[in-house]
């Protein structure tokens, strides 16, 4: 049998979620919580294999809810619910250890095979989830190039200024680049102002131009 945990504040869809995996003969909803601290007492109370955890709880983030269980317990899969498709939330989401990350609106037999797969070991993704995956694998393998072209022609930049050097050239303000990297804006202007300086450049749109080049060397 395995066993779920439940993390759900609303109602309604937690009572609907209960009853899809309740009717099969191998899964059943062992408990439900409302907040971390219900959540982390359950799990001390009882055997749980799986937790579905709602990533928009309206007290705790769900990310964060993934990193506490993941923390205590390794053993027991998470996987995130979520309503829309939210790059930010996908990737932080998956790198704080959840193994599955599902649109609310997917078909109760893919919910039912969601949790098995996740119990057996398996990371489990709705569609969309797995294209935003995809794409952020290419966006990976460009910052590689980027990378290995800098490195060329002795140009050592560190993990985050290619980070910030890719979003660069993806057009973002400081602003945004900062969100997207969890750091204030401040720190963000610093790292540029050492970009410009390891180019030996003087603003934003001839840094741009010489990234795109190096890139372009590759097309």
């Amino acid at each position: 049998m395995i066993n779920v945990l439940l993390i759900e504040d609303q109602r309604l869809f937690s009572e609907g979620i209960q009853a899809v995996i309740n009717r099969e003969v191998d899964l059943q909803v062992t408990a439900v919580a409302t907040n971390h601290k219900d959540a982390i007492h359950k799990i001390n109370e009882q055997h749980i294999d799986v937790v579905l955890i709602d990533v928009h709880l309206r007290h705790i983030e769900g990310i964060k809810m993934t990193l506490g269980v993941k923390e205590r317990y390794p053993a027991i899969k998470v996987i995130l619910l979520t309503t829309t498709v939210d790059e930010d939330l996908v990737i932080n989401g998956l790198n704080v250890g959840a193994d599955g990350f599902l649109l609310i609106s997917l078909y109760a037999e893919n919910l039912i095979r969601a949790v098995r797969d996740a119990y057996n070991g398996q990371v489990v993704l709705s569609g969309d989830v797995a294209k935003i995956l995809a794409k952020k694998d290419l966006q990976f393998n460009k910052k590689q190039i980027l990378a290995q072209h800098l490195e060329h022609r002795n140009i050592q930049f560190s993990c985050r200024e290619i980070d910030i050097a890719y979003l660069l050239m993806e057009g973002y303000s400081n602003k945004v680049i900062a969100q997207k990297l969890y750091l204030n804006v401040g720190t963000i202007k610093n790292y540029i102002s050492d970009i410009y300086s390891e180019l030996d450049m003087r603003n934003r749109v001839e840094v741009i131009e010489y990234l795109d080049g190096l890139l372009d060397r590759n097309r």
